[in-house]
């Protein structure tokens, strides 16, 4: 089963998500919905590929935080 990841997030992070199997995707999502640095995180994600900034990663975090508000 794969999972899905909480919010709203945009279209390079939900792309990147989908491609992933689900290890990956269990992996990925306690980073992203983690401690782990918004620049350390994009840098990991495109040594293995996938394109994403750090910006992206914050924002989607940003507004994760503005919903539970």
């Amino acid at each position: 089963m794969t999972e899905t990841l909480p919010g709203t997030p945009g279209p390079t992070l939900k792309r990147i998500f989908d491609d992933l199997g689900p290890v990956e995707q269990s992996t990925v999502s306690l980073h992203l919905l983690g401690g782990t640095s918004a620049e350390r995180l994009a840098l990991i994600l495109r040594r293995h590929g996938h394109k994403v900034s750090a910006s992206t990663i914050r924002t989607y975090r940003r507004s994760l935080r503005q919903e539970q508000v």
